[in-house]
């Protein structure tokens, strides 16, 4: 919408080092480093380490997606929009957080309400 050139290009390199980042936590956590030898309480063990394994490959997932979003926003001049209200997000905001998807109010809104929820998962919505 309003980025610049320039802050398109630092944009563009955030989301390439991101991506690189991504890359190599995934290589670096193959379940096969978390494979354990039998032996006396090893099934407790494996049981921890496969827990631990599923845990980041989804926490990779959920950045990977993020990331993808971003580039296409990107793609579509549309980084700095917030999807909730439409107002411009801060190109520092974008600088911290590249996949930043929502200005830091509606972010902050939605943490809260999440926060909230987590808190009391038997209220009403």
């Amino acid at each position: 919408m309003s980025l610049t050139s320039n802050e398109q290009q630092q944009l563009t390199q955030a989301l390439a080092a991101l991506q690189q980042q991504i890359h190599d936590e995934l290589r670096r956590h193959q379940p096969q480093y978390f494979q354990v030898e039998a032996g006396a309480g090893d099934d407790a063990i494996a049981d921890v380490l496969s827990h631990d394994a599923v845990a980041q490959y989804l926490h990779q997932h959920t950045e990977w997606q993020a990331l993808q979003r971003a580039r296409a926003r990107l793609s579509e001049n549309v980084s700095d929009v917030c999807i909730e209200c439409g107002e411009t997000i801060p190109f520092v905001r974008l600088q911290a957080e590249p996949t930043a998807e929502r200005c830091i109010a509606c972010q902050t809104a939605l943490e809260a309400n999440e926060h909230r929820l987590h808190l009391h998962p038997h209220s009403s919505m």
